[in-house]
């Protein structure tokens, strides 16, 4: 009987040790998932959109960024395949010291794309001019910054943030 007592001792024993790790791990991945939350504050109200001809980037917290750098305008076309903006070439794209509220604007060129095709009848329609083809769709600018804090973040379009450990990118070349 006393063999029988060691034994499910024993079993008690080694499922509460494996409880207690088990709490101790995720209370750690709580912290870590909740201390990320804090950090990425700021960059979630970093927000990058094109509308019309003209890529945004609007400084939404209540903190300034230390640099800010529009890295490329794209959008998509139906294949999947990303097509790139053209912007002006006089307009800046990095920032230092950009307020909190403050925003940047972007200039997009119009650029010919060849004939639009009806899609319903296969037929030339009109030529196709814009700052994508007719059917390209989530146009999206690609921005890096410094937060307040010193973190570097990264985000495309209105996906979430996401931290960047290296340096930042420089600028991506107009597109010919």
């Amino acid at each position: 009987m006393s063999d029988f007592w060691d034994a499910a001792s024993a079993i008690a024993t080694t499922g509460a040790t494996g409880v207690a790790l088990w709490f101790g791990w995720h209370e750690a991945k709580m912290r870590r998932k909740e201390e990320a939350d804090r950090e990425a504050a700021q960059a979630r109200l970093v927000v990058p959109v094109i509308d019309g001809y003209r890529g945004e980037v609007v400084n939404h917290s209540s903190e300034p960024l230390l640099e800010l750098r529009i890295i490329r305008a794209d959008a998509d076309q139906p294949n999947g395949n990303p097509v790139a903006v053209r912007w002006s070439e006089g307009d800046p794209r990095i920032f230092r010291n950009v307020s909190a509220g403050q925003t940047h604007h972007l200039e997009l060129l119009e650029q010919g794309w060849g004939p639009y095709i009806d899609p319903v009848n296969g037929y030339e329609v009109e030529e196709d001019e814009g700052i994508t083809p007719f059917n390209a769709t989530n146009h999206r600018l690609t921005i890096q910054f410094m937060d307040a804090a010193g973190l570097r973040w990264q985000r495309v379009g209105l996906r979430p943030p996401t931290r960047i450990l290296g340096e930042f990118s420089d600028p991506a070349p107009n597109p010919e």
